[in-house]
């Protein structure tokens, strides 16, 4: 054999075994392709039905949420109506006619006197409820009511006062006590809605 077919028969041996390794490595290459196809279409398959699973859940809880949001705007529109309707109340009640004003502290003073010796608190800036408005109820109710001299930070009505317990009729305590049930009732229907 010739130095050339020598080298011819290494260079075919050299290139059979090249292509031989080369069909080996796309089959290797083929291999692993399915393989990871295989897996990115079961994570795929796994992820389509886990969100298939899920999104009808997930869709609840956004509409749940939803609904809480609208109720609690719902809530602070309606806070802010009682609100301004009782500041509305407050300022129509500190502004009655003084008739109309000393006519509502006198059926106040009457529910609320026990002994008829109590003490009687007005507001810094009471106008209606004075000595002469108390010296007359003390003559037409046969009781002997003072008047203090102290005056309290109310917008208006009377605190009667007997030894240590104090039975607050100003106008500030009876919007808040109304404001309390009628808050109450908004919430029990908000809720129950």
């Amino acid at each position: 054999m010739a130095l050339a077919d020598i080298k011819a028969k290494i260079k075919n041996e050299a290139q059979a075994q090249i292509k031989a390794l080369e069909a080996e490595n796309d089959e290797k290459v083929r291999e692993i392709s399915r393989k990871v196809n295989a897996e990115i279409k079961e994570v795929q398959d796994s992820y389509a039905s886990r969100l298939g699973r899920e999104e009808p859940e997930v869709a609840r809880r956004r509409e749940i949420v939803a609904e809480l949001d609208a109720k609690r705007v719902d809530l602070g529109v309606r806070q802010q109506l009682m609100s301004e309707a009782f500041d509305a109340a407050l300022k129509q009640m500190t502004e009655m006619a003084p008739d109309k004003y000393v006519k509502f502290a006198d059926k106040l003073l009457a529910q609320a006197v026990s002994t008829g010796e109590e003490v009687v608190l007005v507001g810094k800036n009471e106008k209606h409820l004075d000595q002469r408005w108390l010296d007359g109820y003390n003559a037409s109710h046969n009781t002997k009511l003072t008047l203090s001299g102290d005056r309290l930070p109310i917008s208006g009505g009377f605190v009667l006062r007997n030894d240590r317990i104090d039975t607050n009729c100003s106008w500030d305590m009876l919007i808040d006590d109304a404001r309390a049930d009628i808050e109450t009732e908004v919430v029990k229907r908000l809720i129950a809605g």
